[in-house]
């Protein structure tokens, strides 16, 4: 059973804001999902529609357009992207289909208001 919730962000700074600003939680299969848009919520969903996973590999052109010309200095983790942080026991079969109910059952909530 997945836990979804909308919690508010503390800001550690000292600044106050005026603007509360919230973050999408869904807990399920001892993993937190965090998103701070519903954007980044969609994104996640369309990679665990995919049975079959994306190369992790990048454009020399793409990188140099995202991180500038000094790219190959910055090869390492820095350049990784977010599914590729993931646990591999989430994209098994069975808890790759839990998480996607989860994922879209958020989006539903999230985007009805109910959250």
């Amino acid at each position: 059973m997945a836990r979804i919730s909308k919690v508010p962000v503390v800001r550690h700074d000292g600044k106050a804001t005026l603007v509360p600003k919230y973050v999408i939680v869904v807990r399920v299969s001892s993993f937190s999902f965090r998103f701070q848009t519903l954007e980044q919520l969609r994104e996640c969903i369309k990679y665990y529609e995919k049975k079959t996973r994306p190369s992790s590999r990048i454009a020399g052109k793409k990188l140099a357009a995202e991180l500038g010309e000094d790219w190959r200095r910055l090869r390492g983790w820095d350049v990784e992207r977010w599914f590729e942080r993931l646990p591999m026991y989430l994209l098994e079969e069975p808890k790759r289909q839990k998480v996607l109910k989860a994922l879209s059952k958020a989006l539903a909530q999230a985007e009805a208001g109910k959250l």
